[in-house]
């Protein structure tokens, strides 16, 4: 997720063909040349005719980036979302949570949420470990009565043994909810976001 634009790194070694990610924790520049730089850590940031500078560790970085250059300014200089504004949790809004939470920033979102039980909250958060849990979900929010948008949090990448993003849209599909938006967690947590069905 996050911003990504293909760009023409400029530096007194020359041109290097580049990809430019901007997620929430920083700037990761692949292809030609490489470099991972934080948010934090960068400066003096400005556009001019296309292209996008910025001083970081004490280096100047220039990356050609033609019309999108203003756009990739603002957003360098813009702080990310909070995950609770991700997530949609604002402080007082009713959440329903199964199942322990994995993360600290995690805990931290939900934390001005007023917790309520599964068929009053306005969302529910569910964490997923494994396959039994997974595959018990459809059961519970009918048993449950959920009938409020779903927060499913699952694996991420190569380093859990949660089940991930495929296996959560599939088992879920196939009882009729629909996913419509993902919000990464943590490095190997991620959140898909899906609503019930419609009745018929």
């Amino acid at each position: 997720m996050g911003r990504q634009a293909r760009a023409t790194w400029i530096s007194d070694d020359g041109l290097a063909a580049v990809t430019l990610h901007l997620e929430s924790g920083g700037l990761h520049v692949s292809g030609e040349r490489r470099a991972r730089l934080e948010r934090a850590a960068l400066s003096h940031v400005q556009a001019a005719d296309g292209v996008v500078s910025f001083v970081a560790g004490g280096d100047t970085y220039r990356f050609r980036l033609g019309a999108a250059a203003s756009a990739w300014a603002d957003a360098l200089t813009t702080a990310p979302p909070s995950l609770a504004e991700k997530l949609g949790i604002a402080a007082g809004r009713t959440v329903a949570v199964r199942g322990d939470l994995p993360v600290v920033e995690l805990e931290d979102a939900l934390s001005d949420a007023t917790r309520v039980p599964p068929f009053e909250a306005e969302l529910v958060v569910v964490v997923v470990r494994d396959h039994d849990e997974l595959e018990s979900l459809p059961v519970w929010f009918r048993e449950c009565g959920v009938a409020s948008p779903v927060w499913v949090v699952h694996g991420k990448g190569r380093q859990t043994t949660a089940p991930g993003d495929t296996a959560v849209r599939s088992a879920l599909r196939e009882s009729g909810w629909r996913d419509t938006k993902v919000s990464a967690i943590a490095d190997s947590w991620s959140a898909t976001r899906f609503h019930p069905a419609k009745a018929v």
